[in-house]
């Protein structure tokens, strides 16, 4: 498989992952055979520098919790407004992970007039990280066009981003893409320990404790840049500090067989775990997250 780690930050932050199927007319139609989501147990293989490493979709975490029938919550997101205080390369990347966790999470309870906003900062980004010309009009037209669309929205912004992927490769920018994966994470995080601690729903605690080992990748992957910045070296410490209290949660993983989707570069690893998570440390770690997050987006 040829997966590089541009074009699969783009399934994890724009994560609308409805698993579709086209009849032979070529129309769109969903298989009424079965749940076609595939949320609860799936995780995204990343290839970056020949190493593999699995990360979860921001839609599968945002689905969690809606699927334990949580209500939608504007205040967990990153207030659009905001984005005009992102100056840097570093916060621009960070926060267009962020705000496309948002959207996806938007997305999912069918929030139509902030999607469009959360898509237009996202562009707005996008043009400032010097991206604008991957950004084609037409693909714009035609995303804004059927941005009530789901199923449409995920090929359209899956397209527009392969473009972005070709830039980053050509450019020598791959440490835009890990940050855009970095805030990705981040925030699904945040929004997840939140929920946890909100609700103490067990599906939404065990989807948190299940991040232990995708925050060691990440790690992994963002410390080739670790003396790139103070920024970057301030971020990654604090993401180990992160870990040392994810060490106190008790996580046992057990591999299922992985979904191969040709088609779309994509392997989806499926699992079942078992987490077991004190109080102490469910708020600790909301409360790191929340530091974190804090930081990149004010």
């Amino acid at each position: 498989m040829q997966n590089k780690i541009s074009i699969k930050y783009i399934l994890l932050i724009f994560p609308f992952l409805f698993l579709i199927a086209c009849d032979k007319t070529g129309k769109i139609r969903e298989d009424k055979r079965r749940q076609t989501h595939e949320i609860d147990t799936s995780t995204i293989l990343v290839k970056y520098s020949n190493n593999l490493f699995t990360l979860p979709s921001p839609y599968q975490i945002t689905y969690s919790i809606k699927n334990q029938r949580i209500e939608f919550n504007k205040s967990l997101l990153n207030p659009a407004d905001n984005v005009s205080n992102y100056v840097t390369n570093f916060r621009q990347a960070l926060n267009i992970g962020i705000y496309g966790t948002d959207l996806g999470y938007l997305n999912i309870y069918k929030q139509i007039p902030d999607v469009i906003s959360y898509f237009t900062v996202i562009k707005k980004l996008s043009r400032e990280l010097g991206l604008e010309n991957t950004f084609q009009k037409k693909i714009i037209d035609r995303i804004e066009q059927n941005i009530d669309n789901q199923d449409s929205l995920l090929n359209l912004i899956t397209s527009t981003y392969r473009q972005f992927d070709s830039y980053l490769k050509k450019n020598n920018r791959k440490d835009i893409g890990v940050l855009i994966l970095t805030g990705g994470w981040i925030e699904s995080t945040y929004i997840l320990s939140q929920s946890a601690l909100s609700t103490s729903e067990r599906q939404v605690i065990n989807r948190l404790g299940e991040q232990k080992h995708p925050l060691n990748s990440l790690i992994e992957i963002l410390s080739p840049f670790y003396y790139k910045s103070k920024e970057y070296t301030e971020l990654i410490d604090a993401l180990v500090d992160l870990a040392y209290e994810f060490d106190g949660i008790i996580y046992n993983y057990t591999y299922l067989n992985s979904n191969v989707k040709p088609n779309r570069n994509l392997t989806i690893i499926n699992s079942k775990s078992n987490v077991v998570i004190s109080e102490y440390h469910l708020k600790t770690i909301s409360n790191k997250v929340s530091s974190i997050r804090n930081k990149i987006i004010y």
